[in-house]
């Protein structure tokens, strides 16, 4: 077993919304949003540029605006806890974002909406709270 760095890691959303979900909390963010995708669409996306040999810088990315409320209810889809909501520290990333992937889509050209994020998110959540 090797050593772990020492340097400080960085917990995903998805880390930080689990720890807290488990514990009967979510996070009150009305207004926060972000530009998910799921490691199964990024997969996806990465095995697609690689079997067409490509090369360069692409957004890698749903290229929409997923808010935080959203992301949340798929996630605790089978969360069967009575919720609290909590306020966002101060020290949470509020940084609102999306990155324009139309480089990536017109190369690969595959499906990537909001839809798929949703089915792969709620199938996240079966995974963990039915485990």
């Amino acid at each position: 077993m090797s050593k772990r760095s020492k340097k400080k890691l960085h917990n995903t959303f998805s880390d930080i919304f689990f720890y807290y979900a488990s514990k009967g909390k979510s996070f009150n963010n009305e207004s926060l949003y972000k530009d998910f995708i799921s490691i199964n669409k990024f997969c996806q996306i990465l095995f697609e540029l690689i079997k067409i040999d490509t090369f360069g810088v692409y957004n890698v990315s749903l290229g929409k605006k997923i808010y935080l409320n959203k992301i949340s209810k798929w996630l605790n889809y089978f969360n069967k806890k009575k919720l609290t909501l909590i306020n966002l520290k101060e020290s949470f990333n509020n940084e609102c974002f999306t990155l324009n992937n139309n480089k990536l889509m017109k190369k690969i050209k595959i499906s990537n909406n909001i839809i798929e994020l949703k089915k792969d998110c709620v199938h996240l959540s079966r995974d963990f709270f039915l485990k």
